[in-house]
């Protein structure tokens, strides 16, 4: 540790001593974070328990959204998620808007989340974040499989409502869902006609990739309308 270092760690343990036990650990670690010193892995090691309390919440939940270091901000979101309170998912969900190394911290954590929990979180940042924020939804939920049932209702309003490029990974994140919620979802899309042509394709590929009586019963239901749409060739082939 170089002399820089020491000193700002002394100058935190000074500032900080009138706090608690639990304050005056996270302050020194927080330190020790930001000046990347190997001595605050032993740090974290050393108070553990007392840094995944739910006391400490609020310490962690002020760090995600307000330090000023990168490397600061991604260990709050990990204890975030280690402590596990579903009132911290409207903040880990904000997280996914940071940067690259942020949003993994932050879709890790929710990832720790009851599965209904962790699958509104990624909808809210779907609804909510970035563009950046909205592809590594979409996949979280990709990845979540039929857990994520009860997102199936966001992400069938993201294949209208986003650019071309999220609308596709929205389709493909249904198919991967992959229920009968989904597979309704995707036949609505793929008959709406106020769609573009190349998203009701998509939904069309994306529904012939779920295997149930369902989506075979939707499959047929799409052929008999598209038989009668004008201008409907193209999707016409996509089902032969």
């Amino acid at each position: 540790m170089n002399q820089r270092q020491l000193a700002a760690i002394l100058l935190t343990t000074v500032l900080a001593a009138c706090g608690t036990p639990l304050e005056n650990a996270a302050s020194t670690f927080k330190e020790q974070v930001r000046l990347g010193d190997p001595d605050a892995q032993q740090t974290f090691s050393d108070n553990r328990e007392l840094f995944e309390s739910a006391e400490a919440l609020p310490i962690w939940l002020d760090a995600l959204e307000n330090a000023d270091s990168p490397q600061v901000q991604r260990w709050a979101a990990t204890l975030v998620g280690n402590i596990g309170d579903p009132s911290a998912l409207p903040a880990l969900a904000d997280a996914m808007s940071g940067n690259r190394a942020l949003r993994d911290a932050a879709i890790d954590a929710i990832g720790r989340f009851d599965a209904t929990e962790a699958a509104g979180a990624y909808v809210d940042a779907l609804e909510n974040g970035s563009r950046e924020a909205q592809a590594p939804a979409l996949a979280a939920l990709a990845r979540m499989g039929p857990d994520a049932a009860s997102a199936v209702p966001a992400i069938a309003t993201a294949v209208a409502a986003t650019e071309a490029l999220i609308a596709n990974s929205a389709v493909n994140t249904l198919a991967d869902i992959g229920t009968d919620g989904a597979a309704e979802s995707l036949a609505d899309l793929a008959m709406n006609t106020a769609l573009d042509m190349n998203r009701r394709r998509s939904a069309i590929q994306a529904l012939q990739r779920i295997d149930s009586e369902l989506a075979t019963a939707k499959l047929a239901e799409i052929s008999t309308v598209l038989a009668d749409e004008e201008g409907a060739d193209e999707l016409r082939a996509t089902l032969s």
